[in-house]
């Protein structure tokens, strides 16, 4: 009897322990929102926001949700409040007084611009060493049968850039929401001699130029353009086009209206978007150069020098296209959805650190309705269902100062 009581005590310790472990939310690697509702019809504006969170794979960082929520809600602040044609980032050995936007190399999102355009030189080159990689080898035993067959026999430069631009972006909108159901980066291939408007006066040498370009879009680019997509190391990358997507949306159809959160000054905003670590951007463009100069960008034969090392990356024009298909979107195996009230005071002067003193997150997306959220207003002892096309919540809070806190989702 003694025997089976602890049994029994034993197997209840052990269930619970594994229901605890259980418990623990799985861990996320990446974090980027998915969609934003909006509603400004009170004085306050009222932002749904939904975060997509992937499950952390093998060998990948793993972030704190909530502090990566916050460092997303920046990018999307800093998508408001700084012009379209500031989003760039251009490394080139030949411009190193045009390398980005001097107001956004302050933050973190210009940061995350200018490594993302160094890792895609640094595997671009990996994928052309002909010592490494068989696509390389290919590369380069084609082009120099080229080069041969055009009689060359001089060591002809070929020289690239690749840039990484906004591809192709598919969303659904309706009743003030716009959801991001499809958005995809593409790795880009401007021969130099055209983006220097250099004239090309030896037809043999433009002859090669242009096969080399024709083999970098078929060998290099897709595999880049994978990389860009899909691999961990462009994950915050995607974060921030996912950002810039939804604050161009909101600029677009709020940005006119009194009390927006595009009035709030630049200043206030960059302020509010605090760097996770200090930087220089022309600490990235010496790094970029010193690989440059030890040949880490280049590769030589007895026929050709070539150098692939310029480039950028260019969101000044991100085009969206419009799609009506409700089962469009759905999320993958890994993916886990959290959703976020914001409530900002139109009158507020510093609506970024406002919003993210209050972010609390929610397991779970809504419906397209709305109505699956629920909200507790601060002193009053009910939860409230919260649907932006009823005004039952301006009867709670006149002039939208009060502290809401979410708590679940039906």
């Amino acid at each position: 009897m003694k025997k089976t009581f602890l049994l029994m005590i034993f197997s209840f310790l052990f269930l619970s322990l594994v229901s605890i472990g259980n418990s623990e939310p799985e861990a996320m690697s990446s974090v980027r929102f998915n969609s934003l509702c909006v509603d400004n019809t009170r004085d306050f504006n009222h932002l749904r926001l939904i975060l997509e969170t992937r499950k952390a794979g093998n060998f990948e960082g793993v972030v704190d949700l909530k502090k990566a929520a916050q460092k997303n809600l920046e990018y999307f602040f800093i998508g408001l409040n700084l012009p379209n044609e500031k989003f760039w980032v251009n490394l080139n050995p030949d411009e190193p007084n045009r390398v980005i936007e001097p107001v956004l190399g302050q933050t973190d999102l210009g940061r995350i611009m200018l490594n993302a355009d160094l890792r895609l030189k640094e595997d671009a080159c990996e994928l052309l060493n002909p010592e490494t990689s068989a696509t390389g080898r290919e590369f380069w035993n084609r082009l120099e049968e080229k080069a041969n067959s055009l009689g060359i026999a001089d060591k002809i430069p070929v020289v690239t850039r690749l840039w990484i631009v906004s591809g192709e972006v598919k969303v659904s909108e309706s009743n003030g929401s716009l959801r991001i159901i499809k958005s995809r980066l593409r790795v880009s291939l401007e021969p130099a001699y055209l983006t220097q408007k250099q004239a090309v006066k030896d037809k043999s040498q433009k002859s090669l130029d242009d096969f080399a370009s024709g083999l970098m879009s078929e060998l290099i680019l897709p595999i880049l353009d994978k990389r860009v997509n899909e691999a961990y190391a462009y994950a915050d990358l995607r974060e921030v086009y996912h950002a810039l997507i939804l604050a161009r949306w909101y600029k677009e159809k709020f940005g006119s209206y009194y009390g927006s959160l595009l009035q709030a000054s630049d200043i206030e905003v960059l302020k509010d978007a605090q760097l996770d670590f200090s930087y220089s951007p022309q600490e990235i463009y010496r790094d970029y150069l010193k690989s440059f100069k030890s040949e880490g960008y280049s590769y030589s034969s007895a026929f050709i020098t070539t150098q692939y090392v310029s480039g950028g990356i260019d969101f000044k024009d991100i085009a969206v296209t419009k799609t009506e298909d409700p089962a469009a979107g759905e999320a993958g195996k890994n993916d886990t959805f959290f959703t976020c009230d914001l409530f900002i005071p139109q009158d507020t002067q510093r609506p970024l650190q406002y919003a993210k003193n209050q972010m609390e997150l929610v397991s779970g997306s809504p419906s397209q309705d709305n109505n699956s959220a629920v909200v507790l207003v601060k002193n009053l002892p009910v939860i409230v269902p919260l649907n932006f096309a009823e005004k039952k919540m301006q009867g709670l809070d006149s002039n939208g100062r009060i502290d809401r806190i979410v708590l679940s989702r039906l």
